[in-house]
């Protein structure tokens, strides 16, 4: 099976990718991953997105689309799970025509929704250890009273990222509106959109995608 996850920001998406990697045994893909790797190779194509990565500017469509269409002539997996992809109309059509050729398609798209106020103040309350990467929340985290310096894992200070800010969440938020969110109609025209409550506990958001995948008992997904 082939999956897509859709979700604005802080809605998580990268914590249901885990777990669902981990339990389905999926192809993970980040095209983020992807150019990172794809910009190390000592080619022309490699060279010029190198450049274009450190001069800040932003990769284009078809560029992505290259690398991902790259990364799938090579791979045997094709239980993907694509993650923060397709971004826009675009690339989801192109997308579609990249997997046709390699006789696949996208058979389940995830929707995860949460109310934009959840969202901000999961943003600006989210602390990270820097040293053993535990997350923690001071909005949403009532019962870890250390939450605000201390990492009760291993004891080190708790820091926000610099990107963790309402300014960058209404950004970030906004680029959603505008490009990703027209994706709903799209993959709902297809019949393989399913909308996700994840405003609750990751295992209880958790449990929702797993009762529609549940639903084709006739695949056997962890192969």
């Amino acid at each position: 099976m082939n999956i897509i996850l859709l979700a604005p920001p802080a809605a998580g998406k990268g914590t249901q990718a885990e777990i669902l990697m981990n339990t389905y045994n999926l192809n993970h893909i980040s095209t983020g991953d992807l150019l990172r790797k794809a910009s190390q190779e000592e080619s022309a194509f490699g060279r010029e997105l190198k450049q274009i990565m450190e001069s800040g500017n932003l990769v284009s469509d078809d560029i992505v689309l290259e690398v991902l269409n790259r990364y799938l002539d090579q791979t045997t997996n094709f239980n993907l799970l694509l993650d923060g992809f397709p971004r826009n109309i675009y690339q989801a059509k192109t997308l579609d025509k990249i997997l046709e050729k390699k006789s696949q398609k996208i058979d389940y798209v995830f929707l995860l929704n949460v109310e934009k106020e959840i969202l901000l103040n999961r943003i600006v309350g989210r602390r990270l250890c820097k040293s053993c990467g535990a997350i923690y929340n001071v909005g949403i985290d009532p019962l870890k009273p250390k939450v605000d310096s201390i990492c009760d894992k291993c004891g080190n200070p708790l820091i926000a990222r610099k990107d963790d800010n309402e300014k960058t969440f209404q950004i970030r938020y906004q680029e959603y509106e505008t490009q990703t969110k027209p994706l709903i109609q799209y993959y709902q025209n297809q019949g393989v959109l399913y909308e996700i409550d994840s405003s609750i506990s990751k295992e209880e958001t958790f449990k929702q995608i797993e009762l529609i995948l549940k639903k084709d008992s006739q695949t056997d997904y962890k192969n």
